[in-house]
Order: C-alpha cells, then structure tokens, then sequence
C-alpha cells in the first residue's frame, strides 16, 4: 500500500469520536453573534385577519325569507335587528346581575388578599362554591379580574385538567405569572437567566427574578377545583410554595365544593401546617337563578315572554343535569333565537317604535295572523257576544285587523302585570316563602286557582285568630300600596282599584273588631276543638263546635270574605289565551328539546335509513328505481343489517352488499378490491356505533347488537 493511500484512508478521522465524556471549554470572549442577535420579543397589539374575516361574515350575516320566501328583505332583516336589540338589552341585564351576585364574595377575598401579612405560612382563601362545580368557572372569571386591577401583582388559575403533575403545573404557573405584563413595560427577559444560564421552565426562580424586577407584592394562585387535582400533587404543591415564601410572596385560593373539614383531610400534615386563611360562603346558583328569572324572564319590562312548557324544561334539565349559570343563559338565547328567526309575526313588537312598519307589512302577515289559534278563539268569542259586525270586519279587513294587533298589543302589558300582580299576592300571604319560579309558571298558565300554594294560604288564613289574620290583611295592603322591586312592580292600587277597595274594607272592619273586643278571644267557625272520651277502654277524639258568638260570626265572614276575594283574584286566564300572544310568547319545546337534549341514536338510525333526507341530491331519491345504488356504502349495510337476524353470515352480507352497489363493481379486479374496501369501511362504522360484533360461536358470523326503534 502507497503511502498516498494511507493518507487518504486517514481522511475525515477524529480520535474525539471515541472518547467516553466530554469537556466543553467556553471561548474567552462571546461571538459577534450573539452581540448582535436581537432579542426576543412577543408581538402584542396585531389583530389577527381571521378576526376581521369572521366580522365581515357576521354583518353581512341574514336570515332566511319566511312566508313561503314571500318575506321582503327589509322585514327579516328587520327581525334580526330586533333580535340584536332585544338579546344585549337582557344580557346586560344578566351580566348586571351575575356582576352583583358575588360582589359580597369578591370585596371579602379582594380586601383579604391586599391586607394579609406575611408570616411563616403560606396565606389561603378557602371559597365554599356549594356542589354546583359549573358555577365556579364564573366566579374565579371574576375574582381574576377583580383581583388583577386591585392587587399590585400577577393573578393565576389553575385547573385539574391542565396540571396533571408537579412539572406540568409549575410550567403553566410561571408561563401565565409571566405573561402578565402590561404593554408599556420593558420586554427584557433578565429575569430567565442568572449568571449567563438561562433558568428551566420549571425552575420557581424564574418568579422569584419576575417579582423583583416589577416590584410586585402579591403572587395570587387560585385552584379553580381544587377537589379534583390529586391530593399528594396539591401537598406538594403547597409544601414547595411554603418554602419560597420567603422570596415570592404566595397567596393561594381554594375553590371547594363540599367543605374545608373534608379539604383538609384531603392534605397531609405537613401541607396543613403550612397554611392558614380565611373561609368565604359563596350564594348559591339555585338563588342566582331565581334572580335571573325574576328580573329578565318575569320582568314587567322583558321584550318576549316565555311559556310554561318551555320554562318546565328549562327548569326540568337546569335541576336534573345542575347545569351552570352560563348553561342556562345560552338556553334562554337560543329561545330568543328561535322566536324572531323562525316567526314572522316577531316584527309586530315594533309597532310601537317604528312607525313606517304598517307601510312594509304584507298580505301574507295578516293572512298568518288569521290562521293564529288565538285570533280564532277571539274571533269565536266576539260572536258569543254579539258582535258580528267586528268579527267580519276583522275577517276581511286588513287595516281594521292592524288596528285592533296595535291595541291588543300595547294592552299585552296589562295580561304580564296581571301575572306579577298575583304572584306578589301569593307570595305576601304564604306563611313559607314558595317557588318563585314555580308560582310564575302556574300563574302564567292559569292554574293558579286549583294550586297547592293558594290552598295552603286558605288553610292558614282559615287558622288565624283575629290578630294573625289583621296581620294578613296589613301585609296584603301594604304590598299593593308599596309594590315590589323584585318583582319590578310598583304599587298598583290603581291598576286594580275593585281588589284594593275589598282588601282595604276587610282591614277596616278587622281593625275595628279588634279594637272593640280587646282583650277577648275571638276565633271563627273553622277552629276546631277536641273532646277526648274513653269507651271500653278505646280512646275516641271527636271535633266538635261550640256555640259562636257574636263577635265570633262577624271574624268568620271576615275570613271568607277575604278567602273569596283571593280566590276570585287568581281566577285568570292563561297568557296563550290573549289575542295575537304568539308575536310576544314563546312556548315551543321541539326546537329546544331537539338542541338541548338530543337523541344521537335517534338521529343516527333516521340518517343511515334514509340518507336522502341529509343529502339532498336528486340521485337518492326513494322513488326512483335503483336508488339505494347511490346511498353510501354505511347506509347500505345497514338496511341490509336489518334485514338479519341476530348472526349474520359475512359472505351472504358481502354478496348482498355488492349486488346493491350497482354493475360498475362487478367487472375487473380493481372494482371488486373498491368494493372490498368500501365493505370494510362500513363494517367499521357499524362497530363504532356498536350495532355489530365478531361472534364467538362462528367464527365467519357478526353478531348483532342493536334493533332500530328499541
């Protein structure tokens, strides 16, 4: 061998490859390099484009002619805008509401978090939220904002979901502690490194260095559902929080939903030690809810009113499912929704402010108007009174049919106060405040005559004595002179002047009785005594009445006259009885059923049965010969795994299978391989769905799983 080849056989060697470890020795001076890289910053104040498309798509967003597609394009776009206005006025009415819910809660942790001093523990808020974990994710949104505006410091929420271990939460603590930084501070990022070496993502002293650098006083770390995360990571979490204290000054919020008794037991001894705090009660969603209720759904001034039948299922999944604040907001939006998208007659609301609607209105509107149950009701009761003439003149006539909607709908407040009016009633003379919710539903449906609540109050009313029944009576007289501001009622003596003057003579004539038999005991025909007699040794209790007094017989007309003016006030109609309530009440339960609580199985079986129904194309439809040919290979197997019995044989499936898909299959082995695949595939999607599986007992058999309907 040359020696020129052995040099080049040397070529490219490095002895250092072989070497088991490694020295780095840093140069003396930095490379030009990295004096003249620029530093990282993040981009802050750019919209993205994607924003901007989606708001050009949204103001040109329109809704669909109704009326046959008769509709002109000024009256549903006039819906819309009467949606938008309509739904903001009631969400700032709710945001309002939730805003003033937890505003007890959230001064009592504010002013805890700015006054509590350092010491050798770590300091900790223990927020009872109740079992409604949903509700938790409102009230920590609020706490963040309210604490980041009002504590010179970072806010921080952790959830269970994002902090599986130790690493994973100490990663998004220090990434959100980071990030909060306002847009006119100084992007430098010292405080990630020490001594040219750049801190792990892990690493507390990356806080520690962001502290000092902004002066903060505070470092606010929330458990949003603390009773979810693991109970050696939360220990450890604590643990290791206490013995920073010293350089970042923790504090710490626990969300929990049972009690602090069952939270701490949950710690190790070594976690409890190192805390201590406060416990702050949060109100319930259940009295939030009924807020919400009362001061949108039932207002005196809410643009649309909903139905009995849809506020039982509202109520029904609220209770059944302990769905959030937030759940049932979107509920009610989407009835909003469905009433000015889907009715025609929802542009009737304007007639008050819009003047130039009678000139936009259509043949095709009064003609709905006319078929509406309640305008033949109404029709049906002015010919019991007589009035044919009206009756006609309101059957032909369109401009007397505009005046009399415009009338009746001005005076739809009437029927809505009217309901206020009698739950303001009920609720003053319960000896137990009732279901606020409840009582509106039976009064809004008019049952309210034949209810638990009203016999209640004549059973109490009836076993008063003279003084408890004058208190009844005071109370009663009173509400109506003062109204309610949870009902947004003011005093209506004049708006039911017959009630008032009743209510006011019975106080009269009570007040007067008491005052001439003071100090006697009255009592009325409905107080009962006992006589207790003992026959053979049995004991019998009989009730017996004693001869009433004068004075005694004036209480007991008292007492049914007031039981009778109560009852005869109750007596009313249901709002789906008022003419022309279908423009301003919403009681429909398909559509929110349909979106709210669906049935998958249902809706899978109808598209794999009849394809053509979600398709839409003119190639399956079921009329025309060979149509199943064009279905997709799933809804194919399907109808085929009808037909079965409860083992199907693979190759009989797979023979009926290719002769359904049509002559193109038939030829070629590329066709039959297409038709192959196509095969499998639907036999996957049927085993997702779990209609099918292998059967044990033959092995070249499917067993089936399900029957369509069962």
């Amino acid at each position: 061998m040359s020696i020129n080849g052995d040099t080049n056989s040397l070529v490219g060697f490095d002895g250092a490859e072989h070497r088991t470890a490694y020295v780095f020795t840093p140069t003396s001076a930095p490379s030009e390099d990295l004096h003249q890289r620029p530093k990282k910053r993040r981009k802050v104040g750019k919209t993205p484009k994607k924003v901007l498309q989606l708001d050009e798509d949204t103001d040109s967003f329109t809704l669909a002619p109704l009326l046959n597609e008769k509709e002109s394009p000024e009256l549903s776009s006039l819906r819309l805008s009467l949606f938008n206005k309509y739904w903001i006025e009631t969400e700032t009415k709710i945001k309002l509401i939730l805003n003033e819910a937890n505003e007890d809660t959230l001064v009592e942790v504010t002013s805890f978090v700015k006054n509590e001093k350092s010491t050798d523990k770590v300091p900790a808020g223990f927020i009872v939220t109740g079992p409604n974990i949903a509700s938790q994710g409102l009230l920590f949104e609020q706490l963040s904002t309210r604490l980041s505006n009002e504590v010179n410091g970072p806010v921080v929420t952790l959830r269970s979901g994002e902090s599986s271990n130790l690493k994973a939460l100490l990663k998004k603590l220090i990434r959100d502690v980071t990030s909060q930084k306002s847009s006119d501070e100084d992007e430098s990022d010292n405080f990630l490194k020490q001594d040219g070496r750049k801190f792990l993502n892990y690493d507390l002293e990356t806080v520690h260095g962001y502290v000092n650098a902004h002066g903060f006083g505070r470092v606010v770390v929330s458990f949003q559902d603390s009773e979810a995360f693991d109970s050696a990571l939360l220990g450890d979490v604590i643990t290791l929080f206490g013995s920073w204290l010293d350089r970042i000054p923790f504090v710490l919020l626990f969300g929990i939903a049972t009690s602090v008794d069952l939270f701490q037991e949950r710690l190790s001894r070594v976690a409890t030690r190192s805390l201590h705090g406060a416990q702050f009660d949060v109100e319930q969603t259940s009295s939030i809810l009924e807020t919400i209720f009362l001061k949108v759904i039932a207002a005196s001034d809410a643009p649309i009113r909903l139905g009995p039948g849809i506020l039982s299922s509202l109520m029904e999944r609220q209770n059944d499912h302990v769905q959030s604040v937030q759940a049932f907001v979107g509920a009610l939006k989407y009835a909003y929704m469905c009433h000015f998208y889907a009715n025609p007659l929802s542009i009737f609301l304007s007639l008050k402010d819009n003047s130039n609607l009678a000139a936009l209105l259509q043949a095709e509107h009064f003609e709905a108007i006319r078929l509406l149950p309640s305008f033949q009701n109404y029709i049906e009761h002015l010919v019991e009174k007589g009035n044919l003439e009206r009756s006609v003149s309101l059957i032909t006539d369109d401009e007397r049919l505009l005046q009399e909607a415009q009338t009746l709908i001005q005076g739809k407040d009437h029927a809505v106060q009217k309901v206020l009016r009698l739950m303001h009633v009920l609720v003053t003379l319960a000896a137990e405040g009732p279901g606020k919710i409840n009582l509106y539903m039976k009064a809004s449906a008019g049952s309210l005559k034949s209810s638990n609540n009203l016999r209640s109050i004549v059973d109490s009313i009836k076993r008063a004595n003279l003084n408890d029944f004058l208190g009844f009576v005071t109370s009663l007289k009173d509400a109506i002179e003062n109204g309610s501001t949870e009902l947004n009622l003011e005093q209506w003596s004049d708006m039911e002047p017959e009630f008032y003057a009743e209510i006011v003579g019975i106080w009269e004539d009570a007040s007067s009785l008491a005052d001439s038999e003071a100090g006697k005991s009255i009592r009325g025909s409905y107080n009962k005594s006992l006589r207790t007699t003992v026959i053979s040794h049995n004991v019998k209790i009989n009730h017996e009445r004693s001869a009433l007094a004068k004075q005694d017989k004036e209480y007991t007309a008292l007492v049914d006259r007031l039981i009778q003016t109560v009852q005869k006030f109750v007596d009313v109609d249901k709002l789906q009885d008022q003419f022309m309530s279908e423009i301003w009440l919403y009681d429909l339960k398909c559509p929110y059923q349909d979106a709210f609580t669906p049935k998958p199985r249902f809706a899978i079986e109808r598209a794999l049965s009849s394809p053509h129904e979600y398709l839409s194309c003119a190639c399956c439809d079921p009329t025309k010969e060979g149509a199943m040919m064009s279905h997709p290979p799933t809804a194919i197997l399907y109808k085929l795994f009808l037909e079965a019995g409860n083992l199907i044989n693979i190759f009989d499936l797979w023979t009926a299978f290719v002769a359904n898909l049509g002559p193109e299959y038939d030829e070629g082995d590329d066709s039959e391989r297409q038709a192959l695949m196509l095969f499998y595939r639907g036999l996957a999607d049927l085993k997702l769905l779990g209609m099918i599986k292998q059967s044990r007992k033959k092995t070249d058999h499917l067993t089936k799983l399900a029957w369509k309907g069962l």
